[in-house]
């Protein structure tokens, strides 16, 4: 099946089942190691098939799969961050193994709890930026859509998905604006869940450069 033609579930699939099979491969890695490199290479799984369908997709190409393939589902959503946050907590769990090991192993394990960390905000945002277009486009015709973009152009993913990152990195809206409740409340959600993620990336940061030093 061509990357184009999956939905927001099969993505995940795809991703639930590379992860799974990565986690249970013979690595010498202890448990909780094994569990974020499983994660990352699902959530990669995931992730590229999105991104490959947003470099694809106009603007006509998303508002029809918007329309049709990629259904209003929350569990997706909630399927996803419930996955970042379980990958958070094995984060924090792995850096305190840390201070156990040392040498190679040692910059082994940071490294792959920063990569899980980038793939975890990575996925937070895609999934809202597929969440952004599929809300936008399935708006009545006698309602706005909720998102005002500036241009004459109708948007394409890479829009939503630029609306969705500036989120993720400012916790605020930039020249994109938002003109309807339930939109408002969205972005809301998706500023709260950003600004916490941020700070948790930070704190686990400044532990990881205490922990190294």
């Amino acid at each position: 099946m061509r990357f184009t033609q999956m939905t927001g579930w099969q993505r995940l699939l795809l991703g639930t089942a590379v992860g799974i099979a990565v986690g249970l491969m013979p690595w010498h890695l202890l448990g909780v190691a094994r569990g974020l490199l499983g994660w990352s290479c699902g959530a990669a799984a995931y992730l590229l098939p999105a991104w490959w369908l947003a470099e694809t997709s106009d603007a006509d190409s998303t508002r029809a799969r918007a329309r049709s393939l990629d259904q209003p589902n929350a569990l997706i959503l909630a399927a996803m961050v419930s996955g970042v946050a379980v990958s958070v907590v094995t984060i924090v769990l792995l850096l305190k193994e840390v201070g156990q090991v040392g040498g190679a192993e040692r910059i082994g394990h940071i490294v792959l709890g920063l990569l899980a960390l980038a793939v975890s905000w990575f996925m937070i945002h895609t999934i809202y930026g597929f969440h952004y277009a599929h809300r936008y486009y399935q708006a009545e015709p006698s309602r706005h859509p909720g998102l005002d973009f500036p241009g004459k152009l109708d948007p394409d993913y890479f829009d939503f998905l630029y609306y969705a990152f500036v989120i993720g990195m400012c916790s605020q809206v930039s020249d994109v604006q938002v003109c309807s409740r339930e939109m408002r409340r969205i972005t809301l959600v998706h500023s709260v869940l950003s600004f916490a993620f941020n700070m948790l990336v930070l704190a686990l940061s400044i532990n990881v450069v205490a922990g190294a030093i």
